[in-house]
């Protein structure tokens, strides 16, 4: 039901009875391009500080305590015209966390003492994506519109432009006064709100709390239009990224397309320029060695102009083409544009987005509120839910209107690549990306605005046959077990798990298998030759799987440390064709495999770990501890090593063993029966025709242990020398996760979680990026804390975690009865949620077939095992025999990476047991005990 409030606000309310969380988002029409000239970044900012305390609720951590104690969280983001708050809580607190959520936009406080504090924080965030090369490119872009368009500004601001005061001595605060007093209007609001309750109750919420938004009528915020004028058009950008990436975009700027949303006249193009089956643009330079990957698509929809992209995943040989491969897409263009519109292939698109939206999964309401009010701004009030889906009318006109502003002298032509350090001659202001600009010779557009290849060569994609025109649904027989998979086949060659659906009601189905086999990950060659192999497998596939895939099958071969993962998903009717050409594909490889498809597999995986040294601290840091404590995982440097050694010899022989012999596990859920189900476990048997895996050949995870009452630290410096930002991972390691202690860890997660994002990151401000969670390592359970920011050393930020464990302590000793329980109770919910969609089922049951667990009620069972055994006694003995300095069973191992400009010691100094080398630590270290196997014929 959409109502609209006396004061303007739109509100869509959304019952759903079966419902065990409550969501609700607000979206305001205004984002960072209304930001005021003299203080860039306040929209961002103003985001983060409505956060930070109401005058009905001043205290500024009340929102966040409140939904964290129910079971809930929350967020928000800041856009270049919207800006987005939403949570979610247990269903029945949803009255309470709606009360604290309409505030924001009534009566924020916004602190003198929370303003200086919550700077610091953005500063930081900024901070954390310098080194990014997606913010750098899309900070670039915006600098080379004109100047007097507000899409020129930099959006996320930092301690420079949100400073105190600006020039005229306004301050930041009454800035930001002014800002929320001026744009933060009803009549300029969505509400989307998603609970168990009757809608005509939802409404009296609606109503109750959201009514005193003041309405300013101010309208939504006009901007000027096309940001690139001509002369900023016909260039070609030379770009020095951070990571190794080569790539080629193509920006073409649009008239605005939001209000052709019934007819998308750009995701026609976009269906064709981004297609992968044979004759298209990717499949093309495929066969040249020029790319990896091409996607085309509407890059920005804006409400006063839009832009289409192309963009190039390159290979080194392709830098070298640029302009051949930038003909080809023109070429491409123009064959669209000679052969005119299709209405076959509007039908065709339409008849998979009709399936799609037809038995489209219910999805959590989190995610679901804050999608309907972005939806909201943009869509009819009776279109919110299938305008994304349905193209209800067809428009070659308009398809030819926009394939028109495809022109190259309508276009920036951005090529990135490290080839150009050091022969750039611009830099970009706010990222320091280093840059040329030229403009195209006009006899080059020309040629390109005419070009055109064989039809041979570049061609409209096949009609698609693997659309889905059986829906008819599986019955569950009346043995069915509602609660969990049966176990249907179970010998030495295999195990299949067996599952129909009873709860969803979708033609869909779910079909995950694992062949495990020693050779995946016994050595560092052999996990980058499984990794090479499973690449070249999914390439070998593409063409016919991207079919699959824009028919709603979706398939994925992957490597995990077990083995070579086989998944297929998706409307149950055609789905078998597309299992049958994967294993048909895997049987086939050395016959099919070349020389030129393993060049550039191999070049594009050693690219990607090569970049691997230029993720965040923090990726850095979890690195380094799954090397020391295990499972099995190599260093980056030995990987690179490995892979750029192998030779496509190594490849085709280690293809005829690595599934020489095998163990096939396979989860089917869903509309399958019994029957059909073991017709998938045999084709896979007859394909691979794999000799039994011998008993001392299947993989182990075995743990490191560290030492009771010992504390240790592994210190090293950051690889990338640019970044700024330091880190530390504290893991505090507790046993092999039985029954009680997970009960354990899992209400001590939970209560930590809040108290050290207030603490850490808002009140302390350490860094943007702050975050404790249960960390399991295989069966060893423990405890993480990570925090990366860039004002201050590793060693101060342990300091400052090791004070707050204490603030912490004193935090439960002060709790009473009443608000344990709450939060225990949240806990137990949390655990007994209910599965959304058939995915979120079948995950659920995989995730403990990978584990080798099959506990499928674990969930219910740590559900009754807290809710008869965990009292705030129990958790504050175990936190302080596991996490408290001196505590008896405490094992803590810290990570700490240091960033640009931060001394490191030379020594530990502290009392610590220092680890020097995390590759060779393991070797000489305890060992938890391994997985018991679980014994079936009971």
């Amino acid at each position: 039901r959409t109502v609209e409030l006396p004061n303007k606000l739109q509100c869509l309310l959304v019952s759903d009875p079966t419902t065990d969380k409550a969501a609700a988002s607000l979206d305001v029409r205004v984002g960072h391009l209304s930001d005021p000239a003299n203080f860039p970044g306040l929209a961002h900012f103003c985001e983060h500080m409505l956060f930070m305390g109401t005058d009905k609720y001043p205290d500024e951590n009340e929102y966040n305590t409140y939904l964290s104690s129910h079971g809930g969280g929350s967020n928000a983001y800041t856009d270049t015209e919207d800006t987005n708050y939403y949570f979610d809580v247990l269903s029945d607190h949803f009255e309470g966390a709606i009360d604290r959520f309409a505030q924001f936009f009534i009566s924020p406080l916004f602190t003198p003492s929370a303003t200086e504090r919550e700077l610091k924080a953005v500063d930081s965030e900024n901070s954390k994506n310098k080194q990014n090369d997606f913010w750098r490119s899309f900070q670039l872009m915006k600098s080379l519109a004109r100047a007097d368009h507000p899409f020129s500004k930099f959006g996320t601001g930092n301690m420079e432009t949100i400073k105190d005061c600006d020039e005229t001595g306004e301050s930041v605060r009454d800035a930001l006064l002014n800002f929320h007093k001026t744009f933060y209007s009803a009549d300029v609001m969505k509400l989307a709100m998603v609970g168990k309750e009757s809608l005509d109750e939802l409404q009296e919420f609606a109503v109750k709390y959201f009514s005193d938004i003041p309405n300013k009528d101010v309208g939504n915020p006009t901007f000027p239009g096309n940001p690139y004028p001509t002369s900023h058009l016909g260039k070609q950008l030379s770009v020095v990224p951070i990571k190794e990436n080569r790539s080629l975009d193509l920006h073409f700027p649009l008239p605005p397309t939001r209000q052709h949303y019934k007819k998308k006249p750009t995701n026609y193009l976009s269906h064709l320029i981004g297609h992968e089956s044979a004759g298209s643009i990717i499949s093309y330079l495929k066969k040249k060695n020029y790319a990896n990957d091409l996607w085309g698509g509407q890059a920005r929809s804006c409400s006063d102009w839009a832009s289409f992209q192309v963009g190039v995943d390159l290979t080194e040989e392709g830098m070298e083409h640029i302009e051949e491969i930038t003909e080809v897409i023109f070429a491409y263009i123009n064959m669209l544009r000679s052969s005119g519109p299709q209405e076959w292939i509007y039908k065709e698109n339409l008849e998979v987005a009709s399936n799609n939206f037809r038995f489209l999964s219910k999805s959590r309401p989190q995610g679901y509120s804050c999608t309907l009010a972005e939806r909201m701004q943009n869509y009819d009030p009776g279109d919110v839910l299938s305008g994304p889906y349905l193209t209800t009318e067809y428009d070659p006109d308009l398809i030819s209107d926009i394939l028109g502003y495809l022109r190259p002298e309508n276009m920036i032509l951005s090529v990135t690549g490290k080839e150009f350090k050091g022969e750039t001659k611009l830099v970009e202001k706010w990222y320091g990306t280093e840059y040329s600009d030229v403009k195209l010779d006009s006899s080059l557009l020309e040629k390109w605005a005419e070009i055109e290849y064989p039809k041979t060569e570049l061609h409209l994609p096949e009609k698609n046959d693997l659309i889905a025109t059986d829906f008819e649904l599986r019955v569950p027989s009346s043995n069915h077990d509602p609660t969990q998979p049966k176990l249907i086949v179970n010998d030495d060659m295999a195990r299949l798990w067996f599952k129909v659906d009873d709860k969803f009601g979708m033609p869909k189905l779910n079909v995950m298998c694992t062949l495990t086999t020693p050779f995946a990950y016994n050595s560092v060659e052999n996990l980058c030759l499984t990794k090479l192999y499973v690449a070249c497998l999914n390439e070998l596939i593409n063409e016919f799987s991207y079919m699959a895939a824009m028919a709603g099958l979706n398939s994925s071969i992957s490597n995990t440390r077990e083995g070579i993962e086989v998944s297929v998903s998706g409307f149950n009717h055609k789905l078998h064709l597309l299992m049958d050409r994967i294993l048909g594909t895997i049987t086939s490889f050395g016959e099919t495999m070349s020389q030129s498809l393993f060049d550039r597999m191999k070049e594009k995986h050693v690219k990607s770990l090569k970049n691997f040294f230029f993720n965040q601290s923090y990726h850095h840091a979890g690195n380094a501890t799954d090397i020391i404590l295990g499972p099995i995982s190599y260093p980056y440097e030995e990987r690179v090593v490995a892979m750029e050694e192998i030779t496509l010899e190594d490849l085709l022989t280690y293809s005829k063993a690595v599934l020489s012999r095998a163990y096939c596990e396979m989860l089917v859920h869903g509309n399958s029966t019994a029957e059909e189900a073991t017709k998938f476990l045999d084709v896979v048997k007859k394909n691979l025709n794999y000799k039994k895996l011998l008993k001392s050949n299947f993989p182990e995870d075995r743990i490191a242990m560290l030492e009771e009452g010992n504390d240790y630290v592994h210190r090293f410096r950051e690889y990338n020398e640019e970044e700024a930002n330091s880190c530390v991972q504290c893991v505090f390691q507790v046993s092999v996760g039985d029954l009680e202690t997970t009960c354990l860890v899992n209400v001590l997660c939970h209560l930590l979680s809040e108290p050290a994002f207030d603490i850490l990151r808002t009140k302390e401000t350490l860094g943007y990026i702050v975050y404790s969670a249960k960390k399991l390592n295989a069966h060893v359970v423990g405890i993480q804390f990570i925090i990366q920011g860039d004002a201050n050393p590793p060693d101060y930020l342990d300091e400052r975690l090791e004070a707050f464990l204490e603030t912490f302590r004193a935090k439960i000793v002060e709790m009473d009865d009443e608000e344990f329980g709450k939060n225990k109770q949240a806990v137990i919910e949390k655990m007994l949620e209910k599965d959304k969609n058939l995915n979120e089922e079948s995950g659920r049951y995989y995730t403990y077939i990978c584990r080798h667990t099959y506990t499928f009620k674990r969930a219910a069972q740590l559900a009754e095992g807290i809710k008869e055994s965990v009292g705030k006694d129990e958790v504050l003995g175990f936190f302080d025999k596991v996490m408290r300095k001196g505590g008896s069973g405490r094992r803590k191992l810290t990570m700490m990476v240091y960033g640009k400009g931060e001394a490191m010691p030379e020594q530990e100094e502290g009392g610590r047991v220092e680890i020097k080398d995390r590759g060779g630590w393991k070797r000489t270290s305890r060992l938890w005990e391994g997985l018991e196997q679980v014994d079936f014929s009971t």
